[in-house]
């Protein structure tokens, strides 16, 4: 027999009315309902809005803006006239000291829990515009238009918005943009195009241009050309190979005088002004002196190395990926740095099986990506460090890992918050660990 049912009709979720009681660090509104935290996109503290669900979970759910029932004093016009199309920034509506607070707040906040007695220290910050030195844009081509466009992906879409300036990037790739746009209007294959990266470096423009097809003759000298008039490091990327076609490669100069080359698809950080006060700020609060055998964790090219080399005894900085790897030591010997060593290591094995980890090290510095470091925390509190510098892009694995790093016996010492991408969610923090 066969069984016949109508399936029910999954009932639409109307949209919710709220007051905004805070901001969190991400620059989302803050509102309870019936017990139930809502983080809300565009909504700012003392505004009343109806919003929509984006999702819901037991005990928090995510909500869009729909209609603002009454406005915040501190609401502001966002200087970007793409600002409500592009994803590229979220927190422009807010004012830069509310953007600045939020964060810092919730930092603050997350680590006392942990610990009490914690020295928070003021925050590192820049400029709020043109602080960006690397920019990537998807390029495509309108078939019905016949046009290149330039630009970045819409928020939560596929769709390309066009450009021709960004607000918050440097002067230099604002410059190049619209003559960029125009070149690429000349390309005899514009649906090989795939996307552009531009790197403001000390020694100039480097331009990476990715196409899906073997450059032709006629665009090749079109590129050239371009790239000897406007003074451009160009590099162009095809089936995965990159090949350099003009001007040197690019490089960048710490307030010591390190000079560090990279290639053009190198992880750089790229705020340029709060690197410099990164670096110098963790070298500070390590207190180096010559009798000091340094360690550093995820080090890349040896962005913080190299400088601390210059102060200690002898640093060895540890990468998993060996062409970083092989450019660390590279900057290093140009550097003339010759009391650091640098190895590719797994940091998810016991140090101690590793011929690095048989040194000893009696203060650490480590810069792990988003997802933290709780992997490598054991084999790291077995060193027994006395002192352990940890710079974080993400305030939920800090507070994850300062647990672990507490729990193996350390103190945190003290904490800044750096403001190294203003108008935007993200949140860069630097911390200090003592050993007890």
């Amino acid at each position: 027999m066969v069984l016949l049912y109508t399936p029910k009709k999954q009932q639409q979720k109307t949209n919710l009315i709220a007051d905004i009681i805070d901001l969190d660090y991400q620059g989302l509104g803050i509102a309870k309902i019936n017990g139930k935290t809502w983080f809300i996109e565009n909504a700012l503290p003392q505004e009343k809005v109806e919003f929509s669900i984006i999702e819901e979970k037991r005990q928090y759910g995510r909500g869009k803006v729909k209609k603002w029932l009454k406005l915040s004093e501190q609401r502001q016009s966002p200087k970007c006239s793409y600002y409500q199309s592009c994803g590229g920034c979220q927190s422009q509506h807010i004012p830069l000291s509310l953007q600045r607070e939020a964060k810092q707040k919730a930092l603050f906040q997350r680590l006392s829990k942990l610990q009490s007695n914690i020295e928070f220290m003021p925050m590192m910050i820049g400029e709020q515009w043109q602080y960006r030195r690397r920019i990537k844009l998807s390029i495509c081509y309108d078939t019905k238009k016949k046009i290149v466009n330039i630009g970045f992906r819409q928020k939560s879409s596929q769709q390309i918005i066009p450009i021709n300036h960004c607000d918050v990037i440097e002067i230099e790739i604002n410059e190049i943009l619209p003559k960029l746009t125009a070149l690429l209007q000349q390309w005899s294959l514009p649906k090989t195009l795939g996307h552009i990266e531009l790197v403001a470096a000390d020694n100039g423009l480097a331009i990476l241009l990715r196409i899906t097809e073997n450059l032709t003759k006629n665009d090749r000298t079109l590129l050239i050309n371009f790239a000897k008039q406007q003074n451009l490091m160009l590099f162009i990327q095809d089936n995965y190979q990159i090949h350099h076609l003009c001007g040197e490669y690019p490089y960048y100069q710490l307030d010591d005088g390190i000079k560090l080359h990279f290639d053009i698809r190198d992880f750089i950080q790229v705020n340029k002004a709060l690197n410099q006060k990164m670096v110098k700020t963790a070298l500070n609060w390590l207190d180096l002196n010559q009798e000091d055998n340094v360690l550093d964790l995820f080090c890349g090219m040896g962005n913080f190395t190299l400088s601390l080399s210059k102060k200690v005894k002898s640093a060895v900085g540890i990468e998993g990926v060996s062409d970083m790897v092989m450019k660390a030591e590279k900057n290093a010997e140009q550097n003339h740095c010759d009391n650091v060593k640098f190895y590719q290591g797994n940091l998810d094995q016991p140090f101690n099986q590793q011929q690095w980890g048989q040194q000893h090290f009696n203060k650490i510095l480590l810069d792990p990506p988003r997802t933290g470091a709780a992997f490598a925390l054991q084999a790291l509190c077995q060193l027994q460090a006395e002192k352990i510098l940890y710079v974080s892009c993400n305030p939920a694995t800090l507070v994850r890992d300062t647990e672990i790093l507490l729990n193996f016996g350390y103190q945190l010492k003290k904490v800044a918050m750096i403001d190294m991408f203003p108008n935007t969610s993200h949140l860069e923090s630097i911390s200090l660990f003592e050993r007890q």
